[in-house]
């Protein structure tokens, strides 16, 4: 087990937030108002909702434990704890806008080379069919409806995402989920994004000339004749500005990073839910936002799978790393710690002076 102290494992999270923005700007001509852009009213709104998150928890854990504590009184407890869930809001929205810029620009620097690949690739997962005619054999048009919603749905989703990880009080459980959304931006996002630039098939035609994908857009087109397609517009939409760097859009097949995400929610529910059935309801909706990337032609097949294994794998080892608690940082550890935990063991009488450490 790596033990971290709490100024080393904010230092990691801080460092790697700012990562994506300051590449942007020094290698992909990114321009400073990709500084401001954490800083909108909707993101400090969140920000600020997850503090409150962590000021009413811990108002409700003083009445619990029989010592009710007024607003005023948990503020000046510990008031660097309710700052916490709003300063990870808003590095995760510097690591967001960095993200979003480079994905803008993938294309000028790394032009759009392995869809052919992929394609044949798809064809050989699903035993020479294409996945996506499985799907809609499956599914029909209603089922496009409805992929097409859900698919949506995550965008609604991540805000809470990013406020039960800033409204958490556990170091450990916020520095791994840090970690999990890092890696979907800058790993998944931008790293692996930029070397193996692609476009999927919603957009093969227009970038390679080739009409493989014809008969699946007409699909598409055909279910957003029965009810409006949220892919079609947006596609439609990335196409217009793509020769822009404005912020959410850009064009990107592998790796899915909507994939990514999807599967690091369904990880962080098993891990801090203790409901089955939110386990199943998690894990159900990963999968189907992975069909709902090929099936609406955003993504290959092989790019939600890439994704799941690099964000399981992440997950899986992050696990072996600890935020130091409070009674250890009291104690002025080093910086990290690979000896195994061992028992706590109670602090002699003359000691009880040096209990004035971090309290975050």
């Amino acid at each position: 087990m790596l033990t971290l102290s709490r100024p080393l494992a904010a230092t990691i999270i801080i460092a790697a937030s700012l990562l994506p923005t300051v590449v942007a700007i020094a290698f992909f001509g990114g321009h400073a108002g990709l500084w401001y852009a954490p800083f909108s009213p909707r993101v400090l709104t969140i920000a600020l909702t997850a503090s409150l998150l962590v000021l009413w928890q811990r108002v409700r854990a003083a009445r619990l434990e029989g010592e009710p504590k007024n607003i005023v009184e948990v503020v000046r407890d510990n008031p660097i704890a309710l700052l916490v869930p709003a300063v990870l809001i808003v590095l995760i929205t510097f690591a967001s806008a960095g993200f979003s810029f480079i994905k803008a620009n993938i294309a000028d620097y790394v032009p759009y080379y392995l869809d052919p690949p992929f394609v044949d690739a798809d064809r050989i997962l699903f035993f020479g069919n294409d996945p996506w005619r499985v799907s809609h054999a499956l599914l029909g048009t209603w089922g496009t409806i409805a992929l097409d919603r859900l698919y949506v749905l995550w965008f609604l989703l991540f805000p809470f995402l990013a406020i039960f990880i800033g409204g958490s009080a556990d170091r450990t459980f916020q520095f791994r989920a840090m970690i999990g959304v890092l890696v979907v931006l800058i790993l998944l996002g931008n790293v692996m994004a930029v070397s193996m630039s692609s476009v999927g098939p919603i957009f093969y035609e227009y970038f390679y000339g080739n009409a493989y994908y014809a008969e699946l857009m007409a699909r598409l087109h055909a279910a957003h004749e029965v009810a409006p397609l949220t892919v079609l517009r947006l596609s439609d939409y990335l196409i217009e500005m793509h020769e822009t760097d404005a912020f959410g859009t850009g064009i990107s097949a592998m790796p899915s990073v909507h994939v990514g995400f999807a599967v690091l929610s369904w990880l962080i529910v098993r891990d801090r839910v203790k409901a089955r059935w939110a386990h199943r309801v998690a894990g159900v909706y990963a999968f189907l936002i992975w069909i709902g990337s090929f099936h609406l032609a955003w993504h290959y097949a092989w790019d939600g799978i890439v994704s799941a294994v690099v964000v399981i794998a992440a997950w899986k080892l992050s696990a072996f790393i600890e935020v130091a608690p409070r009674r250890s940082e009291s104690k002025r550890p080093r910086l990290f710690d690979f000896s195994a935990r061992e028992p706590a063991r109670p602090l002699a009488k003359q000691n009880t002076d040096f209990e004035i450490g971090s309290r975050v």
